[in-house]
């Protein structure tokens, strides 16, 4: 499966990724609404754009445990960004939807969030844009079949 010089790549593209990810999220951080962190985003950009979501629900989109996403719903709930309403039918069931505050909040850093991108992805030619938006593709592809076969 692959070929076998990918080893030879590893350090480089380990080096390069990391540094570009350090960048971007110290970047990324400037731009987001004082008092809402890059995980809290995450997850109020997950439950505004399923609509209403239960923590399970948030943890297994997120790929994280639902320990760790019930301490931030807990801090964008005490926020106001988030509700907690209990399912009519079956009163076990609890849904979390974003606020108006939470959306708002949400547009404000998606916005900023654009201007680190346009900053930087502007600058390159539009073939490379797409053959980057191809090769990472290809790789969530590999991922999904991978999580499929287990």
């Amino acid at each position: 499966m692959g070929h076998p010089g990918v080893e030879k790549y590893f350090a480089r593209m380990d080096e390069i990724f990391a540094g570009m990810v350090r960048r971007l999220h110290a970047e990324l951080e400037n731009q987001m609404v004082s008092g809402i962190t890059g995980s809290q985003f995450f997850v109020l950009k997950n439950i505004n754009n399923r609509g209403r979501l239960t923590v399970s629900e948030v943890a297994e989109d997120l790929g994280v445990s639902l320990s760790a996403i019930t301490a931030l719903v807990d801090r964008l709930v005490k926020a106001g960004l988030v509700f907690r309403s209990r399912d009519e039918q079956d009163r076990r069931l609890v849904w979390l939807q974003a606020t108006d505050k939470g959306k708002e909040i949400l547009g404000r850093c998606v916005e900023g969030r654009k201007r680190v991108a346009v900053k930087y992805f502007s600058r390159l030619p539009e073939e490379d844009l797409e053959k980057l938006i191809e090769i990472y593709e290809k790789i969530i592809s590999l991922m999904r079949t991978e999580e499929k076969e287990k």
